[in-house]
């Protein structure tokens, strides 16, 4: 698990290791714009149906390799502020951009 709750300063920059499983990415809720990707290999985003460590539910959206996906979060009382990534195979370094517009 990535939490970054706790960060209040933005933009900030984040990287981190990923594998097959997914991996839980906890966004602080001043962030409002979260930017992810990967140079080493294509990933996996998702959130329904998604748990930390676990594998990749049946909906689910792909990062290609050498792109970031820019992805509104929203506002409201209805936002989940956990997002999960998995690599499409081994391991992958994952980029983020937390945002807060």
């Amino acid at each position: 698990m990535e939490d970054l709750k706790r960060i209040g300063t933005f933009p900030h920059f984040h990287t981190f290791t990923a594998s097959s499983s997914t991996t839980q990415i906890s966004i602080p809720r001043a962030c409002r714009k979260v930017s992810i990707g990967s140079e080493d290999q294509k990933l996996y985003l998702c959130r329904n149906g998604a748990t930390d460590n676990g594998a990749l539910p049946e909906h689910y959206q792909f990062i290609p390799k050498d792109n970031m996906l820019p992805i509104n979060m929203g506002r409201g009382n209805n936002i989940d502020f956990n997002l999960y990534v998995a690599s499409s195979t081994g391991s992958a370094k994952v980029h983020i951009i937390l945002m807060e517009e």
